[in-house]
């Protein structure tokens, strides 16, 4: 992400989508309506002349309807149910809801008390469009808050709750009495909401809310000069936050999710640790190493980023919030093989089988041991799947499930992933004794294994490699190639850095080279450093120590213990080598890493000049 795409997510919304909400109406014709009050009189006026309703009447005629949760209209439900739209009204009879405590929401004058009772008591029990009770189906309903509900016609249910008298019929809809009102159930966006332990982390996602206008779901007015008016105006809940970064619409009632939710203790322990990992200059500038159209090496002086101070702060907030909130839905109902993880004794059951799971971001959650000793990007390994949710049974919400943690058991490879980049895909420049190109090379081998005092085949096995290479090849045959690559979306942290390196089959021959790095400090830049042998074990072909030498080898192949012949060497370059100021998300800067061929011509016979690059590994050290 550059810092104008950066900067465009600090200072608004990146983009707006438009959502289509579909409505389904049901017609009032050849329905079996009550006789008494059909088309003789409005919604409102039945429940206003029905004694065991006067509590859920004296709510109505309280609370104003609402365009937004913002905006109010002069109209109260009871006027709104006086009038000429069409809808179905679930009304509680008194005693079966809580009067005293919604009439005290109203009462505090305080909006978000009275939306409350609004969104959650009359939205919940009313629906738009005729909807009456007959035959034995079980039918999906939308409610007026968008919250669905199962309307059960054979047992007389809605939501569970007894339907004691169904049917009444109404110039404007359908009045239904209930036993009780339909229990609201927040959404796992509005439950972040509900509780004050989760403040930190309902925050950070809703200052990247907006509301937008849903035409499809709303009542079209006549049109006044021109311009379309509305009856009124259903709006919708948008969050590019959650869309574009998690992956999950968490606000939507038909989706199914699990999400850890960390508590505003837990949020501010990791805010501490993760925003070291985003440790920003004020300023950092780019050169690039490259070749004259005569083919001598010379140096580009590249693009300079510049930030200010609040600059730097909020891409501190956003990348070091991120980090933890960004990989905390996972989809419910699609995980390996399509099982569910509806519950604590699912997610164990996945543990068990060893299997993986996958955040609705894309990362890969895998168990310990199952990775190849080059780790894939978006991949992380995990002891317990278990303790990531926190060992408990979830909260059920609306759409899904929620486990609330006082303790952050993700690995520190969610915010500070390993890398392995493709060396091709991040190739800078060579210098003035190299060219390169790509290669997709594969090669078959069957290995047999023989009793050393028999002579008997023991094992055998036949196996076919591939492998992608960034061939380094050298200009002349005496030549030493060099190239450079880029290290991007580097962190402020320290890393074990390996390059794995294909042996040369063409030649029969090993590789003896050296590694440079170049990065940036918080005041200057460091270019062309060279790495040290950090492996005590690590010898030439001549068998000599290279530990804390300028030097690198990578081994002729080897037999392993799983008979398969190992083309490639993966070598350590460094270890817990530390970059002091942070790359993530900057297209313009990143560390620079040079791999440049370098042995005596006594030692020719030893080694190749083309070095075959498979891969560039980093893995973040945790603080």
């Amino acid at each position: 992400m550059n810092k104008n795409k950066i900067y465009k997510w600090l200072t608004g919304s990146v983009m707006t989508a438009v959502l289509t909400a579909g409505i389904s109406a049901c017609s009032d014709d050849h329905f079996d309506i009550s006789s008494d009050a059909a088309g003789k009189q409005t919604l409102w006026q039945n429940i206003q002349s029905k004694e065991q309703l006067s509590e859920y009447a004296d709510i109505l005629q309280s609370v104003y309807y609402s365009q937004t949760e913002e905006k109010t209209t002069p109209e109260t439900y009871a006027s709104l149910f006086d009038g000429d739209q069409t809808f179905t009204v679930w009304a509680p009879v008194n005693g079966s809801f809580r009067y005293s405590y919604y009439k005290d929401l109203l009462k505090s004058g305080i909006r978000d008390s009275i939306y409350k009772v609004e969104k959650e008591l009359i939205r919940n029990n009313m629906t738009r469009y005729s909807h009456v009770v007959m035959g034995s189906d079980s039918v999906k309903l939308d409610l007026f808050n968008s919250k669905a509900a199962w309307l059960n016609n054979k047992n007389q249910t809605i939501k569970g709750v007894s339907i004691t008298t169904p049917n009444v019929g109404a110039s404007n809809g359908v009045l239904h009495i209930t036993a009780s009102a339909m229990e609201y159930q927040p959404n796992l966006y509005e439950y972040l909401a509900s509780r004050r332990d989760l403040d930190s982390i309902n925050a950070f996602i809703k200052g990247f809310q907006t509301i937008e206008f849903n035409e499809n779901a709303s009542t079209q007015g006549p049109t006044i000069d021109g311009q379309i008016t509305w009856v009124d105006s259903i709006t919708y809940v948008s969050n590019d936050y959650t869309r574009l970064f998690m992956g999950a619409f968490l606000e939507r009632e038909d989706s199914n999710y699990v999400m850890i939710i960390p508590t505003n203790d837990t949020w501010r322990t990791n805010i501490e640790k993760t925003k070291k990992y985003f440790n920003f200059k004020s300023s950092y500038k780019q050169d690039i190493y490259t070749q004259t159209e005569a083919g001598a090496d010379t140096t580009i002086s590249g693009v300079e980023t510049t930030f200010t101070t609040a600059e730097i702060d909020s891409l501190i907030n956003l990348f070091s919030k991120n980090a933890i909130s960004g990989n905390l839905a996972f989809n419910a109902n699609w995980q390996y093989e399509q099982i569910p993880i509806t519950s604590i004794a699912d997610i164990r059951a996945v543990d068990a089988r060893r299997d993986s799971l996958c955040s609705t971001a894309g990362t890969k959650f895998k168990k310990l041991g199952t990775l190849n000793a080059t780790n894939k990007n978006e991949v992380v390994e995990v002891d317990d799947f278990a303790a990531m949710f926190g060992n408990a049974d979830p909260v059920e919400v609306s759409n899904g499930y929620a486990y609330v943690v006082d303790e952050f058991k993700l690995p520190t490879t969610v915010y500070a992933p390993n890398m392995d980049l493709i060396p091709y895909r991040n190739y800078e420049s060579c210098d003035n004794q190299c060219v390169v190109s790509n290669v997709n090379w594969e090669y078959q081998t069957s290995v047999v294994l023989r009793d050393t005092v028999t002579n008997e085949i023991i094992a055998q096995r036949d196996s076919t490699y591939k492998y992608t290479y960034f061939i380094m090849g050298n200009k002349t045959s005496t030549s030493h190639p060099g190239a450079f690559f880029k290290l991007p979306n580097v962190l402020s942290c320290k890393y074990d850095i390996y390059v794995v390196i294909g042996y040369n089959t063409d030649y029969n021959l090993q590789n003896k080279f050296r590694a440079y790095i170049s990065y940036d400090t918080e005041d200057k830049r460091f270019n062309n450093e060279a790495l040290k042998n950090p492996n005590e074990d690590a010898l030439d072909a001549k068998g000599e120590s290279l530990f804390e030498g300028n030097y690198f080898v990578n081994k002729q192949p080897a037999l392993d213990e799983n008979l398969c012949v190992n083309y490639t060497d993966t070598i350590c370059l460094a270890k817990d080598f530390e970059f002091p100021v942070s790359y993530y998300g900057l297209t313009n800067a990143y560390p620079v890493l040079q791999l440049k061929s370098n042995f005596t011509s006594s030692e020719r016979n030893y080694y190749s000049r083309e070095i075959w690059v498979n891969a560039i590994i980093l893995k973040a050290k945790e603080w």
